[in-house]
């Protein structure tokens, strides 16, 4: 396990899902409502992980890289 917190930024990691994403339809209201429900989930994602990020310090026992697992599997995508 490593010894050193990971942090994201969540605005330029969202940023950059969007950036990356082939959005090129013929709507361009559709295109932004898709851009900015990618940009809105890859941010609360990010903040997700920051925080159990943060606590998985907190813990003592051998149980946190199990701790963390479980809760980014309760993360669901869309």
């Amino acid at each position: 396990m490593a010894d050193k917190k990971i942090k994201i930024d969540p605005a330029a990691f969202a940023c950059s899902v969007v950036s990356g994403s082939n959005l090129t339809g013929d709507d361009d209201e559709k295109d932004c409502k898709k851009a900015l429900v990618r940009y809105l989930t890859a941010y609360l994602l990010v903040e997700k992980f920051n925080n159990l990020e943060a606590n998985q310090f907190k813990f003592i026992n051998s149980k946190n890289f199990e701790y963390l697992m479980s809760a980014l599997d309760s993360v669901k995508p869309r």
